[in-house]
């Protein structure tokens, strides 16, 4: 009996965890973009040009008056740290977009008004125009397919 009720505790527990991803989506990708901005400030873009000089068939040239400063802060602690936060941030964007393509099209109208949007149930229920228990036991059929397709954001969210 102890065994199944950890199995019921821990999957509760898994569920909310999915639960409040799903929630922070929109922020997730407010956040790539934002991390996004601030690397491109601190490492200036090097820009390519085409260049056709006389007696040759034309070069490409690597410039930017800021292309020394750009190397020496290319290892710098923050650019670093600002990578694998938006490499972190496209990984669980890209998880949550791929496992929610996969569910049905009311089960991803679901995970959209009621995680993404925020809704809650009874405004949910409302839009899908299900009664609140056909959409509690539409919450479980989604989660129990979330549970496996988003278990690698579990293990490392834990």
């Amino acid at each position: 009996m102890n065994q199944i009720e950890n199995k019921k505790t821990r999957r509760i527990k898994e569920i909310k965890k999915i639960e409040k991803i799903l929630r922070q989506y929109k922020t997730y990708k407010i956040g790539l973009m934002t991390l996004q901005k601030q690397l491109d400030y601190i490492m200036p873009n090097v820009t390519a040009t085409y260049e056709l000089i006389e007696g040759t068939s034309g070069t490409f040239k690597l410039t930017s008056s800021t292309e020394k400063y750009a190397i020496d802060r290319i290892e710098s602690k923050r650019a670093l740290m600002l990578h694998e936060g938006i490499e972190k941030y496209r990984m669980i964007i890209e998880s949550i977009d791929e496992a929610v393509s996969e569910l049905d099209p009311i089960e991803r109208k679901f995970v959209e008004l009621r995680y993404f949007n925020r809704k809650t149930i009874a405004q949910t229920s409302i839009e899908l125009g299900y009664s609140e228990k056909h959409v509690f036991n539409l919450r479980n059929q989604v989660m129990d397919k979330l549970l496996i397709s988003l278990r690698g954001l579990l293990i490392q969210f834990d």
